[in-house]
């Protein structure tokens, strides 16, 4: 798997100006920030590569959008997380709205919680299930989700990894 960005060079000729392998990533990291954008419309003249840090804030800035991709290891090599280490995860990828230890010590599984995003989910590998406090749905390589500021959360029931396209749009709290 591969990342291109394709823009407009100095000269005003459009061509690839950034190349990336992204699986050496994802050898040690569970997520890989593609792109991000803090205003709409969104800048594209400057020239600068917006998530070479790597930092993650799991949501967007205010009026901006993420890109990024998830890669979800079989059941048999993802640990089971707690609910005090899903808030620790949280706390450190700043999200903002953190769960309460008592919800999810009775949600359907750790990984629930909520962002105030537009999210626009592709599937491209593998199958995962897609949680919400009502109906899951199992979710396989080319199917889509879209999430409107809900409660959510994430399993890979499967032996094969799963690897999802993540679009998060900043929108008014749900």
């Amino acid at each position: 798997m591969k990342r291109y960005v394709m823009a407009n060079r100095p000269d005003g000729v459009a061509d690839v100006v950034f190349e990336d392998d992204l699986e050496p990533h994802f050898a040690t990291n569970r997520f890989r920030e593609l792109w991000l954008n803090t205003e709409t419309p969104a800048e594209t003249s400057d020239p600068r590569d917006p998530v070479a840090d790597q930092h993650m804030n799991h949501e967007p800035p205010d009026g901006g959008a993420v890109f990024r991709m998830l890669v979800f290891a079989p059941k048999q090599d993802t640990p089971d997380l707690t609910p005090e280490q899903m808030i620790e995860m949280h706390k450190t990828i700043h999200s903002v709205h953190i769960p309460s230890l008592e919800y999810l010590r009775t949600a359907k599984h750790p990984t629930m919680h909520k962002t105030d995003t537009l999210n626009y989910f592709v599937l491209t590998e593998g199958e995962i299930w897609s949680l919400s406090e009502g109906k899951d749905v199992l979710l396989k390589a080319g199917d889509v989700m879209i999430q409107r500021g809900c409660m959510h959360g994430w399993r890979n029931d499967s032996d094969k990894r799963a690897v999802l396209a993540a679009i998060l749009i900043d929108s008014k709290p749900a």
